[in-house]
């Protein structure tokens, strides 16, 4: 795979008059258009990124057609992490050129370091940090441990998998028939009674609960390990 790895210091006047170049140096137009989209990307977001561009289905020694102005770039899809791809129009001489290039984008993520069995909750031991391309992580991923941590696996994973949202679940805190203290909240008011959970739930879900003086079935967020809260 031919890979590039161009800083984003370079700027768009620079890396447009390389391109313009082609036709004196053919060679050098993969690390010009390569300047130019992450330029691209630069602009698209708000903190700095590792970041390559490839072209892994271009052989090293295609050159690009002659073209005495600067080619115009046209993006087939908004530009994001993975496999892009764009349209290179030159108006002298006339040619169209479409490419596919991979925008690799470099974080760390959360991937597993035991495995884990369906319905165990993850622990602080179980997961790490590990740099991934995100390009290549399609079904999503976590960028720090305590977006997992103390969640529910949905199913057996191995180690080293890198751990994406359809795999993991929130687990329950409070489980059906449980007694739970109901709290209603209203501006200048708190007000806690004892009740009885009818469903389980998780941190931040509504459930079911009954109140145990006057049996009144109540929907509640759960709020702690035996705490619910009525707005």
């Amino acid at each position: 795979m031919h890979r590039i790895f161009v800083g984003f210091f370079l700027s768009g006047l620079t890396v447009g008059a390389a391109l313009a170049e082609t036709a004196a140096n053919e060679s050098n137009w993969r690390e010009a258009l390569g300047a130019r989209i992450l330029a691209q990307w630069q602009s698209l977001t708000t903190e700095e990124q590792e970041a390559e561009v490839s072209f892994p289905s271009i052989s090293p020694q295609y050159d690009l057609p002659d073209c005495r102005e600067e080619p115009t770039i046209d993006l087939m899809r908004p530009l994001q992490p993975g496999r892009n791809g764009i349209e290179l129009r030159c108006a002298d001489p006339y040619w169209v050129q479409n490419l596919a290039l991979q925008l690799h984008i470099y974080r760390e993520v959360a991937v597993l370091q035991n495995p884990i069995k369906n319905g165990e909750i993850l622990q602080p031991e179980h997961v790490s940090l590990i740099r991934y391309d995100t390009g290549e992580l399609g079904k999503g991923f976590y960028l720090t441990l305590t977006d997992v941590v103390g969640s529910e696996a949905k199913r057996s994973l191995r180690t080293g998998t890198v751990i994406s949202p359809d795999m993991i679940e929130a687990a329950d805190i409070i489980s059906r028939g449980q007694p739970v203290t109901i709290r209603l909240k209203r501006p200048g008011i708190r007000i806690e009674m004892a009740g009885t959970a009818l469903t389980d739930g998780h941190l931040g879900e509504h459930i079911r609960v009954r109140n145990d003086r006057s049996q009144k079935i109540l929907s509640a967020e759960v709020l702690g390990a035996d705490l619910v809260q009525i707005d």
